[in-house]
């Protein structure tokens, strides 16, 4: 038989609990100390991303607008993070609410932690095989 919706809310806060900070900072530093670092040309365009959007990139004559190019890993690693961030704090919400409230719905409580896989599913996508080979390889050791 399957839990009660109680019960299995109450499985996912023990395990949220020790394992993921609940507070932003926290959180997305753990990510910030795999990720690739902002570029100097991130920074740039994020300094100027006034300048950037009305001139459409532009970088002088005959060369490619600025914003050609591929998106940099970085970016795909920064919203990948935020938006796991997004769902995870969403979800230490909700628990939150249901056991203050003793609303134990799971409807409340799946579809953050839906968005928070996707995100780290997303974030993984990017990691290099052989680095979750070594970090699956830690944890079953740590364990």
């Amino acid at each position: 038989s399957s839990p009660s919706p109680k019960s299995a809310i109450e499985s996912v806060s023990q395990y949220l609990a020790p394992s993921i900070p609940t507070d932003e900072n926290s959180f997305k530093k753990i990510f910030d100390e795999y990720s690739d670092p902002v570029s100097y040309k991130q920074k740039f365009l994020d300094q100027n991303a006034f300048l950037v959007y009305y001139t459409k990139g532009f970088d002088g004559p005959n060369r490619p607008s600025i914003e050609d190019g591929p998106v940099p890993k970085q970016t795909l690693q920064y919203g990948a993070r935020n938006d796991a961030w997004d769902a995870i704090d969403d979800l230490i919400a909700e628990i939150g609410f249901a056991k203050s409230e003793g609303a134990w719905n799971l409807d409340d409580i799946l579809p953050p932690l839906d968005r928070a896989i996707k995100a780290l599913d997303s974030y993984l996508s990017l990691v290099p095989s052989s680095d979750l080979e070594d970090g699956k390889r830690l944890m079953n050791t740590s364990w």
